[in-house]
């Protein structure tokens, strides 16, 4: 990794960093990039979020600036003084980007990157060198660039696991978003300290389980954690099942199946819709898939969203309809309208939990598009008040029923007109017949 050729470009030209680093100026304050926003600099990583660090009046500096660019400026921690300052898009910045100022930990800046987690998140590197000099200073006392040369992840001491244990799992995440190894020594000291996790609250363990959830390859890290027993203490005390490792890592390298390919575009749109913080559709595929029957109690245990743990329940009771792939058309309209919504979500669970065969994905999907949707966008043929008007019929039960029987109809093709729906209803007044 050569220092002279940093890319420092794209933050020397961004107008927010501009106008920062010129208010840093003015009110003779020296700002550090630090931490994650360094690593992902030098990495060559894009990035919209930037961490800075200072040595004092942290939560002063933030609001003022904020005020300066008219910008929103929020107090996140009183200890240390943390803020962020939201800089919403513009004509001619269309990007938001955030800015956090936290003040310094302990005395000095050196000592205040040792209390961070991983070395390769406690470098700094002064503004001002950023944006004028020709080349970037780092500030790295705990060899962080070596170790990002070697792609290694190591703990700076035993002490910041003790001062905070989520770390146990946090060097997990990295591994999976960075595809570094980690260190033997830190993982001894993982091993050694695991009997801290009940210390960390369900939230942010569910932060972290879902970061390393929403990797391309999750599989072996969170196998590893498995292995280990840290993941018992992530699941309270549950065990896994072999067999879902194998369906977890098909699950990654296919998320959607060949014969789906089609509405890739659509797919990947869904998958990606959150339905809780960090929680979107595919990591919560991923999560159901480990957990199986067990998603109620985990899901609630993770303090998981309620969107995200009806969804999950979704996953794992609708997927028994596929298992027959003798798919009649009225088993898969039955099973889009059981699904509503969430169809995608099952079908995908389903077709890695059960191995469905290609014809019966494409035989659902196109069943969807060319029949179920355009149904759903035509809505109800008739209403309950034009029955209630045309047939002097009265609210209640009735009305219901009759209107149930038929959107089924509509639904399976049996009845498509206004006139053919009336002629349906009349049928069952006159034969007295209960639609149900």
């Amino acid at each position: 990794m050569n220092r002279e050729h940093l890319n420092r470009q794209e933050l020397q030209n961004n107008p927010t960093l501009q106008s920062l680093h010129a208010f840093a100026k003015e009110n003779s304050t020296q700002l550090y990039l630090v931490g994650g926003s360094v690593r992902d600099l030098l990495l060559n990583r894009p990035a919209t979020d930037y961490d800075f660090t200072l040595k004092s009046d942290a939560l002063v500096f933030a609001k003022l600036f904020a005020e300066t660019i008219r910008a929103t400026c929020i107090p996140l921690e009183e200890i240390p003084p943390t803020a962020r300052v939201i800089k919403k898009p513009t004509r001619t910045v269309p990007t938001e980007i955030c800015l956090d100022f936290a003040q310094f930990r302990a005395a000095t800046l050196e000592d205040d990157l040792r209390l961070r987690d991983l070395t390769i998140n406690t470098m700094a590197m002064p503004l001002n060198s950023i944006m004028d000099c020709g080349h970037s200073e780092i500030i790295d006392p705990c060899n962080g660039v070596k170790d990002l040369e070697k792609q290694q992840l190591r703990y700076p001491s035993e002490q910041v696991i003790l001062d905070d244990p989520l770390r146990l799992m946090r060097i997990f995440r990295f591994a999976a978003q960075l595809d570094f190894e980690m260190a033997h020594k830190s993982m001894t000291l993982v091993e050694k300290h695991i009997q801290l996790m009940p210390h960390v609250s369900s939230e942010r363990i569910r932060e972290e389980l879902l970061k390393i959830l929403d990797t391309e390859k999750s599989t072996p890290y969170l196998h590893q954690m498995s292995e280990i027993g840290l993941l018992s203490h992530v699941f309270h005390s549950f065990d896994v099942q072999t067999g879902n490792w194998t369906v977890l890592e098909n699950f990654e390298e296919t998320p959607i199946p060949t014969a789906l390919s089609t509405y890739q575009t659509e797919i990947d749109r869904y998958l990606n819709e959150e339905l809780g913080q960090y929680a979107n559709r595919q990591s919560l595929i991923k999560l159901s898939i480990l957990l199986q029957q067990n998603v109620r109690q985990q899901g609630r245990r993770l303090c998981l969203s309620r969107k995200a743990i009806q969804f999950m329940k979704c996953l794992m009771t609708e997927n028994l309809r596929l298992i027959d792939e003798k798919l009649t058309k009225k088993n898969v309209i039955d099973f889009l309208r059981s699904t509503g919504s969430e169809w995608w979500g099952v079908l995908l669970f389903s077709a890695v939990i059960h191995q469905l065969p290609d014809q019966v994905l494409k035989q659902i999907a196109d069943t969807y598009f060319q029949h179920f949707l355009p149904i759903l966008k035509q809505g109800r043929l008739i209403t309950g008040e034009e029955l209630i008007e045309k047939y002097q019929l009265k609210e209640g039960k009735e009305i219901g029923r009759l209107l149930k029987h038929v959107e089924d109809m509509q639904f399976y093709g049996e009845v498509r007109t206004r006139q053919q729906a009336f002629a349906v209803v009349e049928r069952l007044l006159s034969d007295g017949d209960n639609p149900s």
